[in-house]
This record gives C-alpha cells, sequence and structure tokens, in this order.
C-alpha cells in the first residue's frame, strides 16, 4: 500500500484549482488508501502520486494536467473499456482501487452553468478479496475474503474468529481458532485478503504471521464492532429478526462476520451480494494441518508458491470452475468423520462403476458456465447479457443433468441423489 504524499509545498502564487480538481480533491481525500479511478468521459484518469503509481506499475505513459501549488499534476489514464485489464494489474501489484464513476450526463451539468462539474463518485473499492469481474477471476480459484476477530479468553489470552466468504460465489463459512491455531486455519481457507482489526495487525506476537502470508492485508478501525452488536449487525445484513435460525456461534465468530460484512458494504457502496447464510465450521469436523506441514505437503502450491506442480494441480480433472473450486476446497479440509468420508466413497464407487454415465455426464459439465458468479454480476448490476445467457444454460443443463442420473439410478450414492434432486428442482 502507497503512503500518502506530504502535501506540495507551494512556489510563488498559487494557482487556482479548477472545479474538476477541487472535486478530484474531495473525493481522494475520502479514499486515501486507494488508488482512484476518476472517470472523464472514455477514461479513468488518476492524478498526482495516483498517476506516479499507476504509471509505475502499468507501465503507461505518464502525462501532466495543469498545475496545483505551483507545480504540475501528474496525469494517466486507462480507456473503460480496458479497465478490467488494468484493475487485474493494480490489484495483483498490491494495490486497492476505488472507482469514481459519472452520476450524470454532461449536458444535465451544463444546464447548471458553464462551469459546472457533472456530478461523480465512488460506487465501489476493488480490493483482492472483492472482485466480481469474471476477467478478474480464476476460475478454478475461490476467491476468499477472510475478517479476523479476536476477543479475550478467560486466561487472559485471545480467541480467535475467522469469517470466510466468497462474494463472487456466496458462500459464508466462521470459525474459531486458538492463538496457536490461526496460521493453520487461514492457510486452509487461502485467502486473496485477509480483513483484521489494527490492534491485530499491529500486535508484534502475530506479525510474522502477517508477513508470510500472500495475502493482501486490510487493517481496519473497529468501527464498533464488538459481541453485543455483532449479532444484530449480521441479522440487519441477512434482514432476518436474529441469527440464532442459522445455528449456534461463538462470540468471536459472531464479531468476525460482522467485520466481514461491514468490509463488504463499504467497499460495494449500497449494493449487497447475494451471500449464503453463515456456516459454522468445526475444528473436530475436519482435520487440523498447520501452515508449515500444508506448505511441506505442497498441497496447493508448491514451495516455491507456484500452483503448478502442486498435488491440487495433479489430480484436479475437473470439468467445471465450481467442481475446481469444490475440489479445492475438499482438499484444503480433509474429513474426519467416517462416515461423511464413507459417503463421498460411494459416490466415487457409483461413478467408478458406471463408465458410460461418466463419459455421457462430463462434456455436458464442461458446457456449464460459472452461474453462481454470473448470479452474483446480476445482483450487483454489474451483469451483462453473457451474464442472463450463462443462468439460463445453466438451468438448462441441469435439468438434462438431472434425467440422466435419474435413468442411470444412483441410489447407491445419497451425495450424488441429492445432487440430482437439487438440480431437477432447478428451474
Amino acid at each position: 500500500m502507497h503512503a500518502p504524499r506530504p502535501p506540495l509545498q507551494p512556489q510563488g502564487k498559487p494557482d487556482p484549482v479548477t472545479p474538476v480538481m477541487a472535486q478530484f480533491l474531495d473525493v481522494k481525500a475520502a479514499n486515501p488508501d486507494c488508488l482512484l479511478f476518476y472517470r472523464m468521459g472514455d477514461f479513468y484518469e488518476l492524478f498526482f502520486e495516483d498517476a506516479e503509481v499507476a504509471s509505475r506499475t502499468l507501465g503507461i505513459v505518464l502525462t501532466k494536467r495543469g498545475r496545483h501549488q505551483g507545480l504540475d499534476i501528474p496525469m494517466c489514464g486507462v480507456p473503460v473499456h480496458r479497465a478490467d485489464e488494468y484493475l487485474q494489474r493494480l490489484i495483483a501489484a498490491g494495490h486497492r482501487v476505488a472507482v469514481c464513476e459519472q452520476l450524470e450526463d454532461p449536458a444535465e451539468a451544463r444546464k447548471r452553468g458553464a462551469k459546472s462539474v457533472v456530478r461523480r463518485d465512488v460506487t465501489r473499492l476493488v480490493t483482492a478479496g472483492t472482485i466480481t469481474e469474471d476477467a478478474l477471476l480464476d476460475p478454478a480459484r475461490a476467491n476468499t475474503l477472510v475478517a479476523v476477530a479476536r476477543l479475550r479468553a478467560a486466561d487472559g489470552g485471545f480467541t480467535y474468529g475467522l469469517a470466510a466468504l466468497d462474494i463472487s460465489t456466496g458462500t459464508f463459512q466462521l470459525a474459531e481458532a486458538s492463538a496457536d491455531g490461526l496460521a493453520a486455519e487461514i492457510a486452509r481457507f487461502d485467502p486473496r485478503e485477509i480483513v483484521v482489526a489494527e490492534a491485530a495487525h499491529e500486535d508484534k506476537t502475530l506479525g510474522p504471521l502477517w508477513a508470510e502470508t500472500r495475502a493482501a492485508i486490510a487493517p481496519q478501525p473497529r468501527e464498533g464492532i464488538d459481541a453485543a452488536t455483532a449479532a444484530t449487525r449480521l441479522a440487519a445484513y441477512f434482514e432476518v429478526a436474529s441469527v440464532d435460525a442459522f445455528g449456534q456461534f461463538s462470540r468471536t465468530e459472531l464479531v468476525a462476520g460482522a467485520t466481514a460484512v461491514a468490509y463488504v458494504e463499504r467497499t460495494q457502496r449500497g449494493q449487497r451480494p447475494p451471500l449464503s447464510v453463515p456456516v459454522r465450521e468445526t475444528s473436530s469436523a475436519l482435520m487440523r494441518i498447520d501452515a508449515a506441514t500444508r506448505a511441506n505437503l505442497e498441497l496447493g502450491r508448491t514451495l516455491s508458491g507456484e500452483r503448478a506442480g502442486g498435488l491440487l494441480s495433479i489430480i484436479d480433472r475437473t470439468a467445471t470452475g465450481g467442481g475446481a473450486r469444490l475440489l479445492a476446497a475438499r482438499l484444503a479440509s480433509p474429513l474426519l468423520d467416517p462416515a461423511a468420508i464413507a459417503t463421498r466413497l460411494d459416490a466415487v464407487a457409483c461413478l467408478i462403476a458406471s463408465p458410460d454415465l461418466v463419459a455421457d455426464i462430463r462434456p455436458r459439465l464442461r458446457r456449464i458456465p460459472d452461474m453462481l458468479r454470473a448470479l452474483t454480476r446480476l445482483a450487483l448490476e454489474r451483469g451483462g447479457p453473457r451474464d442472463l445467457l450463462a443462468i439460463g444454460q445453466g438451468l438448462q443443463a441441469a435439468q438434462e443433468l438431472a434425467a440422466r442420473l435419474a435413468a442411470a439410478g444412483v441410489e447407491a450414492s445419497s451425495e450424488l441423489c441429492e445432487a440430482r434432486d437439487a438440480m431437477a428442482r432447478a428451474d
């Protein structure tokens, strides 16, 4: 994250601030920790230090526009129709971007006077854990945001709550960890971004954890989220009277969940992603693998950090993005319950015994688009005709697959029966 540059020192008589630049400075002051994509016609323009950072990161020409406090104003820009490409590179470099759009037609602004400025405001913050654009997402990898909360335990130490959500698909999980198990839980979720309170981020005992993670770190002020208000905030997001119907959650899990949805609301600026209700994951149901062991086993990545060559890349023969993400999640969180393990093995055995069925459904699966991510974009008003088409194609494919599974007779596997019945209900 780049630090804000100290105010420029005037040299001689100050240059007058134009209405456009005054508007930019006001919007930038409200979003000091982000690069500001300031919409001007067919371009997103960046000014001052933002322009210098973007020019270096993107390899685009740095120019200038006018003067401010006696100095030239650095400027660079990217075409609106190629914004996704540049956003991807900026996010990969560890930056956050505030997208400031024109909220009215320039003709409307001119009606207010020749010097009137088009109304603009930030419509969203683009961060590593909150992207939804198809071009910015890895189809085979969940784009997980993890919020970490901590509360004092009775013994004077800390307990940690984790909320892992993927706004591109709506998944929302809550978990709890001790201080010793925090690193293992974070590694299990493999987040793109971690939201954590400033106090925990600055805690020297946790410094190595934040330094070693590959995820972007977003330190946050407490914003009044505590155990007393967390449940209320979660209930308000899902528009229910109480979260009790979702299950039993610890105080730290509720604070983590509330922190996560507060961050989502802040970055999405009024839009509400269609998140699933939170599901609690108990450590007793899953195998705990500490971060060092996970790295040495090279489950998802090699020791050098590459996904190619890790166990997942070798065994992944899935036909859809959703299937690849499910396989990655299951590999990262091995089951401990023999009955649950047997349920999965029954599904595998059923398919091994039916090679004709597998040969028939795999080509069908390859034609299924990523419905969940398309649905999220539509809900956030960022979708287009392709996303509508994806929903239609997905629903049709689900009906066809359900009919094929029903004809094949898969009663030997409860997991396949559940999948068949769920697809049959898709309409």
